[in-house]
């Protein structure tokens, strides 16, 4: 069952264990050789089938250890579109010594992925991802979940496979693509000045007052001036100059096909965005309220990326 956990410890129940082809050849190998000895009394035999048993079992030892006490932790939920590369960041830990070979494996979208083979230092963190190319279609957009992650060591002798299955539940998202070029912003028919009815412009006419920059306002807003002379971020809190105000609803687009539909919104989205406009975001799957900046713009790609769901009907965000 996939765990709502961030962090998974490769415990003795969750690894296996069995002999690879060429670990099957020794076993094979060292079992005729036990045969001849005791068929014709060779006691070279008798040594060379009990070595070969021995490095079997301490290839067994070693691939168990390779694996016992990994930690394997899921990153942030990746975003991405059609036709740029879905990436699943995750780390690995090891908490005491050096691990090498370690391979992750999953399935995405049908397709088998393989990491490359990591070397996990002693009480550092190897950083890789579960990573698959998003073909260039419009149906290509939606929620992609990643499955059952397997972990896998074949070293150090490659004679005994050693795995373990780790499964998040962790979903990434791929966004619609923007339509282009990208069509002006949706503006009320029969406004002769050209702005929508919904579209309000404030002035302000008292000087800004600022505060400390935090994480997602918009650079629009940054205080340059001051940034420049204190080394210092700040944000303006006033309506300094002109700010606009648009509404974004799905009936807006005067388009039949949904795909279209949501491509043409993620562009007026990143439009809004881009020129500082204020806006809302009306689906029938969702509803934004009045705001700016990047955390906006976030929420509005990602309701326009999981239609028809609602955003509390997805699991698996992280």
């Amino acid at each position: 069952m996939p765990t709502a956990s961030d962090c998974v410890e490769l415990i003795q129940q969750r690894i296996y264990l069995l002999p690879t082809g060429r670990g099957l050849f020794l076993i094979i190998t060292a079992i005729l050789l036990l045969l001849v000895g005791v068929n014709y009394q060779l006691s070279l035999a008798y040594v060379v089938a009990f070595l070969l048993a021995g490095l079997m079992q301490a290839a067994l030892l070693a691939s168990y250890r390779n694996l016992s006490g990994l930690l394997v932790r899921s990153g942030r939920s990746p975003h991405t579109r059609p036709g740029e590369t879905l990436s699943f960041p995750v780390t690995v830990t090891s908490p005491d010594r050096e691990r090498s070979g370690i391979r992750l494996t999953a399935v995405l979208r049908g397709a088998r992925v393989v990491t490359s083979p990591l070397t996990a230092a002693a009480d550092a963190v190897t950083p890789t991802a579960i990573a698959t190319p998003i073909p260039e279609q419009s149906d290509a957009r939606g929620i992609v979940p990643l499955g059952r992650i397997t972990v896998e060591s074949r070293a150090p002798y490659g004679l005994v496979r050693a795995w373990s299955y780790v499964h998040f539940d962790w979903i990434g998202i791929i966004e619609p693509t923007p339509e282009s070029p990208a069509p002006p912003l949706p503006l009320s028919a029969g406004d002769d000045d050209g702005h929508s009815a919904r579209t309000a412009m404030h002035v302000a006419h008292d000087p800004d007052s600022l505060r400390e920059y935090v994480a997602g306002d918009s650079l629009k807003r940054v205080a340059w001036k001051q940034v420049a002379k204190s080394g210092r971020w700040y944000t303006r809190t006033g309506d300094s100059g002109a700010r606009q105000e648009i509404d974004l609803n799905w009936q807006a687009t005067q388009l039949a096909d949904t795909e279209a539909r949501l491509s043409r919104m993620a562009s007026w989205v990143i439009r809004a965005d881009n020129e500082g406009c204020a806006y809302t975001l009306s689906l029938p799957n969702g509803r934004l309220e009045m705001a700016d900046g990047a955390q906006q713009l976030a929420d509005a790609m990602l309701l326009l990326a999981i239609y028809p769901k609602r955003h509390e009907e997805i699991g698996g965000l992280r």
